[in-house]
């Protein structure tokens, strides 16, 4: 999946200055005090940049401000690591983890409350951002006693998205029961300190260099005042500094290479935190809207996948995001409270890599293809110039002559009689490894071609295919008109 990152399309500087400006832009226009940010690009922080007051720090790298609900990703990947060590599943009940909370008022013929829901936003509960935001502080007793006295739900657990600060206290709770020790110690040494992120912590007090948090207050700003961590630190009370972060995304980024595991948390939980566990919405440019395990995942139809998450807390804002094709990520962190850091973000990511992914799109088609997907697109071409039942028959899967019989299947693939095919560069389009559609032109037109292998080792010809298209070429310039409109 991953491109070759020593030969990105837009070279690190350019892609510097374009974050540069977007973040400039918004700063100017936001009345956002300050923002520290960085570029990612296959695994290092190549370009760290920041305006304000914090411009000023001798490090900017390390300068620490509140992340607030990018904490989830870090919080699921901890429940993650629990998961793979066998000391819960996601399918555990949360009852069964915390037996105080087994009466919590689930709608009737509700299903049991699972740590899945909680991870996926699938609980039920109702969105409770500026609640939640405000709640960080609660002791332990006090949420517990909340959660007891029961909790008034949407809808029952695993039907729709539902964005709930609520459900990752709850897995904060969770991870406690199931280790015996404080959530913040368990994330210290599961996750921050394998990762060298030495600068990330649930308290204030441990951070040096910091971002003071500003709150709108009338026409000006006023002090955001900081409480110690409590019961919904979980959901958003990490302080970390573009340095931290950039090792964060590196790690998430890091996925989807094929190699052996790395890090604190393996290759495969790293990749089912970014995949869409639940449809979120579908925003006016076609882009997909998911959410995985503290991780939004959006697939857009102009540069695939992108998965991020933003942060937006008393005091401020931030943002996150990365696109696992390319390997470029940004990071923005700001200062003031829901700071909108995130459209910078997301306009800059978008314009580093459209270029690129769609290069890597027209490339990967074909790089995928199984050997014998490929022989099997050549053959499809040598029976449009001279039919050959020896060579399909040796290619052929049980199915092809009982979906349609070889004489009828001989007879229509004859009648286009072509002297030439030629395959048009980048034009191949494929669902799998074992199927493969694509365009050629030929003295009678462009004809659309398309196989289909089975899962048999080795894999055969289950569909084969060839529609005329007409007025057209594969490179989509004039042509003849085909003489035949379909061939099966």
């Amino acid at each position: 999946m991953h491109a070759s990152a020593n030969v990105p399309c837009v070279d690190i500087a350019d892609a510097a200055a374009l974050l540069d400006r977007r973040v400039a832009q918004a700063w100017a226009t936001e009345g956002i005090p300050d923002v520290a940010y960085g570029l990612v690009l296959a695994g290092s922080l190549v370009h760290v940049g920041a305006v304000g007051s914090v411009e000023r720090q001798p490090d900017v790298v390390d300068v620490a401000f509140r992340i607030a609900s990018m904490t989830k990703s870090i919080t699921a990947a901890t429940v993650l690591r629990l998961r793979d060590e066998g000391l819960l599943g996601l399918d555990t009940r949360v009852s069964d983890v915390l037996p105080w909370a087994a009466d919590i008022g689930l709608p009737l013929s509700s299903p049991a409350l699972r740590i899945q829901h909680l991870l996926t936003m699938t609980a039920g509960l109702p969105t409770d951002d500026p609640w939640g935001d405000r709640q960080e502080s609660l002791p332990l007793r006090d949420f517990d006693a909340l959660v007891a006295a029961g909790l008034t739900w949407c809808r029952p657990p695993g039907i729709a998205f539902e964005y709930a600060n609520l459900a990752y206290a709850l897995l904060g709770r969770v991870v406690t029961a199931v280790t015996g020790a404080d959530f913040t110690d368990v994330v210290r040494e599961m996750m921050l300190e394998p990762l060298a992120m030495h600068r990330t912590t649930f308290d204030v007090g441990a951070t040096h260099d910091r971002a003071m948090g500003w709150h709108p207050a009338g026409v000006g700003l006023r002090e955001q005042v900081e409480g110690p961590p409590g019961a919904f630190s979980p959901m958003g009370g990490l302080w970390s500094t573009v340095g931290d972060m950039a090792l964060w995304v590196a790690f998430m980024e890091s996925a989807w290479a094929d190699a052996p595991d790395d890090g604190p948390l393996s290759r495969w939980s790293r990749r089912e935190m970014q995949r869409s566990h639940v449809f979120v919405a579908l925003d006016a440019r076609g882009v997909a809207e998911g959410y995985g395990m503290g991780l939004r995942v959006d697939h857009d139809p102009s540069i695939g996948l992108v998965v991020h998450h933003s942060g937006g807390y008393p005091g401020y804002g931030s943002h996150m995001r990365w696109h696992p094709d390319t390997r470029w990520g940004v990071v923005g962190l700001a200062n003031r409270t829901y700071a909108p850091i995130r459209q910078a973000c997301a306009q800059a990511l978008a314009e580093i890599v459209t270029d690129e992914a769609a290069d890597m799109r027209r490339q990967r088609a074909e790089d995928r293809l199984w050997p014998q997907t490929t022989q099997a697109m050549d053959l499809a071409e040598s029976l449009l110039i001279r039919w050959d039942d020896d060579a399909l028959d040796a290619v052929s899967a049980i199915n092809l002559d009982l979906d349609q019989a070889r004489d009828d299947r001989r007879r229509h693939w004859q009648q286009w009689g072509v002297g030439r095919v030629a395959r048009a560069p980048g034009q191949v389009t494929s669902r799998s490894p074992a199927h493969a559609c694509w365009r050629v032109d030929t003295d009678r037109g462009v004809i659309e071609l398309e196989v289909l292998l089975t899962a048999e080792r080795p894999p055969r010809i289950q569909s084969i295919s060839a529609q005329g298209l007409r007025d057209t070429r594969a490179d989509g310039s004039p042509g003849n008109p085909a003489g035949v409109d379909r061939v099966l």
